[in-house]
């Protein structure tokens, strides 16, 4: 049985007073900042994505634009889907100049009904774990799609002890708001894309040095370096969970 709907009220009240509450500087994670730690994770998530010229994207809690305004400067044709409208009003003033973005506020668990059957790609970065319910975000993801839609999100991987000591030490940080991280491994999150319909789920995992250190010279060959060593796979940073939707939807 699916939790009641004032529990996900309560929860997405947490989740928007996470960011809402804080002043710009101390939402410094999610402003648009196109340095090299930022534009690897973006690359890394085209690379993996099969997104061609013309394909139609949501970028589900987008926030700021951090992801989706340089997406659209790319030339592709990305939307925005954010729960906190006070997070789109930021979008739309960093992307006022630079992109023409469509953007929706609504939670990913219950899209508009325009919205549905829409989009040849739903994506996310560092969303997920966010959400109230794994399973209902990738049903809604699942209605979202065109027949052979995809779906690929960014996360953090559960089994990387950094982010455990970053949520633990950061300023502003709350394992309140981080805990869903737990739900990401590797063997829950292709058996919840399963049911939601999805076929053919992949993990791939890369990364491993923090933005202060990433965005150095030469950290992408020390980087790249690491990411050879196969035993050290389980514990990369970041994970990039993908799968699709057969051809004739579900």
């Amino acid at each position: 049985m699916a939790r009641s709907e004032a529990n996900r009220d309560m929860h997405n009240k947490l989740q928007r007073a996470y960011y809402e509450t804080r002043k710009q500087g101390g939402n410094h994670r999610i402003l648009v900042r196109s340095t090299p730690y930022v534009i690897n994770q973006l690359d890394r998530l085209l690379d993996e994505s099969h997104i061609k010229s013309g394909d139609r994207i949501l970028d589900v809690g987008c926030g700021m634009g951090k992801y989706t305004i340089p997406l659209a400067e790319r030339g592709y044709d990305v939307e925005g889907l954010e729960l906190s409208g006070q997070l789109l009003e930021e979008f739309q003033n960093q992307a006022r100049g630079r992109a023409d973005i469509a953007t929706h506020q609504a939670d990913l668990l219950a899209p508009p009904s325009d919205m549905i059957g829409q989009y040849d790609h739903v994506i996310g970065f560092f969303v997920l774990h966010h959400l109230f319910d794994l399973d209902q975000a990738f049903a809604s993801c699942a209605r979202l799609l065109k027949p052979k839609g995809r779906v690929i999100f960014l996360e953090p991987n559960p089994f990387c002890p950094l982010f455990y000591l970053q949520i633990t030490l950061s300023p502003g940080m709350s394992w309140k708001a981080e805990r869903g991280i737990l739900d990401l491994t590797p063997k829950s999150t292709a058996r919840k894309l399963t049911d939601a319909g999805f076929v053919n789920p992949q993990l791939h995992r890369f990364g491993i040095l923090p933005p202060f250190l990433r965005n150095r010279s030469g950290a992408a060959t020390i980087e790249r370096g690491f990411e050879r060593v196969s035993l050290l796979n389980p514990v990369n940073a970041f994970q990039l969970i993908s799968a699709e939707l057969p051809e004739n939807g579900i």
